[in-house]
């Protein structure tokens, strides 16, 4: 409630100024309790710290795998990355991990800068997405391991879509073999202007905010967003998301699905937008099509 009070008193003195709040806000991350399903999931996982580059610098980023006591597992099974959305964390998508090793794949989860247990206190698609191609090199360069595909949720789904275009910070595109997304948007920047009529602020002070996310990371919203990347994909999608969603409306994947060349979409009823992570319904159609 101050943070809404401040931001409108800003609004009254100078539209500049309430930008400038707008965007801290927008780009702040907040961290939430961890369920003891998590727990449980992480406690058969093994811990790294990655180290990335982002655009304003380095960092090293919490991750984890599963199957590391299976003989010769870096060299002999592909890897799957499992991307949390945003305000999220890699042991959300702990569902997928043990039916991926039983698939004969290596999954591998992390916390996104601003997330979890990795350093910092605020994010974007465009850390998220320097991220993703980070921890991909790592296993590749590192630990000399394909990177057959992803599991992405939300916000998460945008990162990788960005990496796979080898834009910001994510270096040199990457190819994978296989993508499942679950509850995409097709356009992350939709929600800056949403939160900004939340708020009670005016379109201005939301174009305004806009902009200056553009010029700290040198890039436009436009080239961002998963519709306009869809077309140029290669890797096959499957995409999951439920009709009652209310953090990410269905028809934001139908809209990706659509630009999306053999892309196919599941449409589920009654999971939400974090149950859907755990359901068998999704997990195990998922863990078929990324090792099939």
């Amino acid at each position: 409630m101050a943070i809404l009070f401040a931001l409108r008193a800003a609004a009254a003195v100078s539209p500049e100024l309430a930008a400038a709040g707008l965007e801290r806000l927008f780009l702040s991350t907040r961290r939430h309790p961890v369920p003891r399903r998590e727990t449980a999931w992480l406690a058969g996982a093994r811990e790294h710290r990655v180290p990335v580059r982002l655009p304003d610098g380095e960092t090293e980023l919490a991750a984890w795998s599963w199957g590391d006591g299976l003989d010769h597992f870096w060299k002999d099974r592909p890897a799957v990355l499992l991307v949390h959305g945003w305000e999220g964390r890699g042991s959300q998508m702990g569902a997928f991990a043990a039916p991926l090793v039983a698939a004969g794949l290596r999954p591998v989860a992390f916390d996104a800068p601003g997330h979890g247990r990795s350093p910092g206190g605020r994010s974007s698609i465009v850390e998220m997405a320097a991220a993703v191609g980070g921890v991909a090199r790592w296993l590749r360069d590192v630990h000399a391991v394909e990177v057959r595909g992803a599991v992405a949720h939300s916000a998460g789904s945008a990162a990788t879509t960005v990496a796979l275009a080898g834009l910001l910070g994510a270096g040199e595109a990457f190819p994978l073999r296989r993508l499942v997304y679950v509850a995409p948007p097709a356009d992350p920047g939709r929600f800056l202007h949403a939160a900004g009529r939340l708020l009670g602020l005016s379109p201005e002070i939301a174009e305004r905010t806009q902009r200056r996310i553009e010029q700290r990371f040198d890039v436009t919203f436009s080239s961002l967003a998963g519709a306009t990347l869809a077309p140029h994909m290669q890797a096959p999608l499957l995409a999951f998301h439920d009709r009652g969603d209310r953090e990410v409306p269905h028809d934001e994947a139908e809209r990706l699905v659509a630009g999306w060349p053999g892309a196919r979409l599941v449409s589920t009823d009654g999971l939400g937008h974090r149950r859907i992570l755990r359901e068998p319904q999704v997990v195990d159609p998922a863990v078929a099509f990324l090792s099939a």
